[in-house]
């Protein structure tokens, strides 16, 4: 079998390749490579459409001028499909929150310039969406999530972190602790009253105040040379004086109404508040410290936003504190009768009132009355119920419809607005007068907890109206100056159902605290509600814990912050 060698091409001028084969002769040469734009081809697709108007600006690419086209041969020939596409909505390229891309509303979809679908294309979205099947309607809570959903974890604030209204000492020993969640379990009927005395002066309401209206209001004015007494139950001389007599010597518990409303209430409280627990004997003292946070008048203690965290802000919580009372006080003076003659209960007229002071008492009514706190005994057990004795305030008084009926007892309250902005609320010069009950509304949900011990104190002094007034800043950024905006009444218990205060249950916490109390060993005990947590402690503490100066007090910052 015979080799036959290949053809060799033999370069007679040198090293390189020799002539080309005969099959490739006179054509040029091209590397057909990927990048390489050889020609057009048909396409009726937008994307491609776009394409080639970009590249039409610019000369056509190609390896070798044989395979070039004349731009002229073009001219005269079109597409099927010349139309412009529209714009597609792409994605956000930082206009945040301006509706202006896919992402540009926060997640709402895409943006408002997105071509709507036409022709055949809109045919086929109503054809494909008419069979989808029926959704399932959202519920409550996925609404509310996909409302927060703009509330990302980076973008909220941080929890406000509250000091406590007094200092917990290393020697102060906790005896126990009861929670929120269980105080409101605790239930009780609400019971009987009797009135053992009667002291102080009151005056009688000016009607005229309650014609005012926001288009008509009245300046607060500044009431000077008043003295307003905060005097704790073991201070009282008059309780010193009944605690002796022999017909009450059954009552074991004895107390003002500003610390059982404080005890009442507790459930609804978010600041921090401490009251002292005497145990004397088989009897208890509950007291307060001298200027404590009891004695103040809170501000949106409830609201979501408590105030500016800058202390020397005028919408710092502790500013918004003392302005607050300042209201209250000067409001419970200002509306009282200058001309008629004051209604003066059984002696003595001024029990608290110093003898040479400068400053002249205000007009104040209290009556003691002794509760029996439990159930009655039935056939046969014994009566296992405790007496309390409680000093309730009364503010003014107003003369009946008639000559004969008896006068109205009452408690003056006043509603302050400091920023309307601050607490999502409304305008009170805008809405008083046509939606009072949404101002109230308001209210209520920013002041939960100073209306319900405002409702309790008037319901446990036994008076026949609470009137409240609608005081507001005369400038949002003034908050020395106010103004009176409008009056109105209600009957306390009337009142309870309205800011949806059960009774029952406040008497019930009450019942549960003494009888916690009762159980402890003879000696001084603080109650201490936490500043952060909805926990109530009990701790044991000196008989000289609170003797020296007080220093944590309001003054500085105690329960508001």
């Amino acid at each position: 079998m015979g080799f036959s060698l290949p053809t060799l091409n033999d370069s007679p001028e040198g090293w390189g390749p020799g002539a080309p084969p005969d099959k490739f002769e006179n054509i040029p040469y091209a590397p057909f490579d990927k990048r390489a734009f050889v020609g057009r081809m048909a396409d009726w697709s937008a994307r491609a459409e776009q394409y080639r108007e970009r590249q039409r600006n610019r000369p056509a690419t190609v390896t070798n001028e044989a395979f070039a086209y004349m731009a002229e041969d073009t001219e005269g020939f079109n597409l099927v499909d010349t139309q412009k596409a529209q714009p597609q909505a792409g994605w956000d390229r930082g206009m945040r929150g301006r509706g202006r891309g896919r992402f540009g509303g926060r997640g709402r979809g895409q943006g408002r310039w997105a071509a709507a679908p036409m022709g055949a294309e809109a045919k086929f979205v109503a054809k494909f969406n008419a069979k989808k099947a029926p959704q399932a309607p959202v519920s409550k809570w996925r609404k509310n999530q996909a409302a927060n959903y703009a509330n990302r974890w980076n973008e909220q604030k941080p929890p406000r972190v509250r000091e406590s209204s007094v200092d917990v000492r290393p020697d102060w020993t906790v005896r126990g602790q009861i929670t929120f969640q269980e105080l409101s379990k605790m239930t009780m009927d609400a019971p009987e009253s009797v009135e053992v005395h009667s002291c102080g002066t009151i005056n009688y309401y000016d009607k005229t105040y309650d014609r005012i209206t926001p288009k008509s209001e009245r300046p607060l004015e500044r009431i000077e040379g008043r003295a307003f007494y905060k005097v704790s139950t073991s201070d009282d001389p008059v309780i010193a004086r009944l605690h002796s007599e022999p017909e009450h010597k059954d009552v074991r518990v004895y107390a003002t109404d500003a610390i059982l409303a404080v005890l009442m209430a507790a459930g609804r409280s978010s600041y921090s508040w401490d009251i002292i627990v005497n145990r004397v004997g088989d009897k208890l003292f509950f007291d307060k410290r001298v200027d404590c946070p009891i004695d103040y008048v809170t501000c949106n203690e409830t609201a979501h936003d408590t105030g500016d965290e800058e202390r020397e802000s005028m919408n710092h919580p502790l500013k918004l504190m003392q302005e607050a009372t300042f209201v209250n006080q000067n409001f419970s003076q200002q509306v009282l009768s200058k001309t008629e003659e004051p209604f003066r209960f059984t002696y003595p007229a001024d029990p608290f009132a110093t003898v040479g002071a400068e400053e002249t008492p205000a007009p104040v009514g209290y009556k003691y009355r002794v509760f029996q706190l439990g159930k009655p005994p039935k056939e046969g057990e014994a009566d296992g119920r405790i007496k309390l004795l409680c000093r309730t305030e009364i503010d003014c008084a107003m003369k009946g419809k008639n000559p004969e009926d008896d006068d109205i007892l009452m408690r003056l309250y006043a509603l302050n607005e400091t920023d309307a902005k601050l607490t999502a609320g409304i305008d009170w010069r805008q809405k008083l007068e046509s939606q009072r009950g949404a101002v109230l509304a308001t209210e209520l949900k920013n002041n939960s907890n100073k209306l319900a011990k405002w409702t309790i104190q008037a319901m446990l002094a036994g008076v026949d109206l609470i009137k409240l007034g609608y005081v507001s800043r005369y400038h949002v950024r003034d908050s020395f100056n106010h103004v009176i905006l409008g009056t109105q009444s209600y009957k306390p218990k009337e009142f309870a159902t309205h800011i949806n205060l059960n009774m029952n249950n406040a008497w019930g916490i009450l019942k549960a605290i003494v009888d916690l109390c009762l159980q402890l060993e003879e000696g001084k005990y603080l109650l201490l509600k936490d500043p952060n947590k909805p926990v109530i402690r009990f701790y044991s503490i000196p008989q000289d814990a609170f003797d020296e100066v007080d220093d944590a007090g309001p003054e500085e910052g105690g329960d508001e912050d």
